[in-house]
């Protein structure tokens, strides 16, 4: 049968409801494709993505993997599916034109391959701005077979569509690659693989990054966030997230000791403190040496 040519599903016309759906099964895309790409169209997917099932189909293909992601939704959950994968792997992270300047790029690859224990390569690009993207087509070429994996909304279609010209579809929405897609290019394969869900992964476009006072009489609303204690703060985040202050003695559930520089992660972003205090927020929040200190 045959399969879409944007997101890998099989193409059927029996069920325009369901994925893959398609009037004329000769058509190159199915619908959810057509509208996505001419409309900018989403169509949410509800079938669950099974991130164990890619995983091991990835291993199982047994070819030189490079994963994707972003250093603004870099986390733990991210990391473990990276480290789940047995094949001879790189870390890309995509999107470095979104990483402040004075973020410099060779201190936070040191400190990500610490902080996770990563004994392979890091390397940043933006498949966006076409920046550094040298050193993965030589990749391709040393090893003729690669799979392209990552997290939901890293990148990776926007990349392969640069790297061999091919016509993948790509969007601002989660899970546009619905199965393996294998694409050919003179002696060299690339495969497409769906993308990895992650509970606070965020689709980025712009990075901010503030400095916040707190003190224990505010609460410091980030969308549904709420924090408070006595430190100073470096906010790195998506530009889409609102950020407010309210003067409350509410009390909050949830207690951080910070006794070291320290990232609070949210998704589509980070909170860096490098002074040791203590933090209180409304929900459990992940934590980790500072990439950046």
């Amino acid at each position: 049968m045959s399969k879409c040519i944007g997101c890998g599903i099989t193409l059927q016309n029996t069920d325009a409801s369901a994925l893959g759906y398609t009037k004329i099964l000769s058509n190159p895309y199915c619908e959810r494709c057509f509208k996505t790409r001419n409309y900018n169209q989403e169509i949410k997917v509800t079938t669950k993505i099974d991130n164990l099932k890619i995983l091991n189909k990835i291993n199982k293909l047994n070819k030189f993997t490079i994963f994707i992601t972003d250093l603004f939704n870099l986390n733990n959950e991210v990391i473990g599916s990276y480290q789940r994968i047995t094949n001879q792997k790189i870390l890309v992270i995509n999107k470095c034109d979104l990483i402040p300047q004075n973020l410099k790029l060779n201190h936070l690859k040191e400190n990500i391959k610490r902080v996770y224990n990563i004994e392979e390569d890091v390397i940043f690009i933006s498949a966006k701005q076409k920046l550094s993207l040298a050193s993965l087509t030589e990749l391709i070429n040393n090893y003729h077979e690669v799979i392209i994996a990552g997290a939901s909304d890293a990148g990776k279609s926007t990349l392969i569509n640069l790297l061999i010209n091919s016509d993948l579809t790509t969007s601002k929405y989660q899970n546009t690659t619905l199965d393996f897609i294998k694409l050919k290019k003179d002696d060299f394969i690339i495969y497409d693989t769906p993308g990895l869900l992650a509970e606070n992964q965020h689709c980025l476009n712009k990075i901010i990054t503030k400095t916040k006072k707190l003190n224990d009489d505010y609460l410091l609303y980030i969308d549904d966030y709420i924090i408070k204690g006595n430190s100073n703060l470096t906010l790195f985040l998506s530009s889409d997230k609102v950020i407010k202050t309210k003067k409350d003695n509410e009390k909050l559930n949830y207690e951080i000791i910070i006794n070291k520089p320290t990232d609070i992660l949210i998704d589509g972003g980070f909170i860096f403190i490098k002074d040791k205090g203590v933090i209180y927020s409304n929900v459990l929040l992940e934590t980790r040496d500072s990439l950046i200190k």
